[in-house]
């Protein structure tokens, strides 16, 4: 299994623009369907801050990558439950992020 991290630089189009980031409607809309292409842009967005945060607190890089990974697959598992008008979409993946690390940090 590839991880989350790899590959998703090697999109050809600019996934960016496409997806209408940051944080426009189209890109929440997006997520929400779930849409592949704006998944991959919220990750490029978002996990080098997050993974930052996650190193800082775990201090392996094996188990930072890991805790990313799991980060992002309950992002995208709950993003039908983000709602933009109450958090920034970082500090919410951050939530996910501050779980796991409490969690495969023992």
């Amino acid at each position: 299994m590839q991880p989350l991290h790899q590959g998703v630089t090697r999109q050809k189009q600019n996934v960016d623009q496409d997806a209408g980031l940051p944080g426009g409607e189209f890109f929440f809309t997006a997520l929400k369907t779930p849409d592949l292409l704006a998944f991959k842009a919220l990750y490029k967005k978002y996990s080098p801050a997050v993974y930052g945060n996650i190193i800082r607190s775990v201090k392996e890089e094996e188990k930072a990558k890991l805790i990313l990974e799991k980060t992002f697959c309950e992002a995208w598992q709950y993003f039908s439950q983000f709602d933009n008008t109450k958090l920034r979409i970082f500090t919410w993946i951050n939530q996910f992020a501050v779980q796991n690390i409490k969690k495969y940090n023992l």
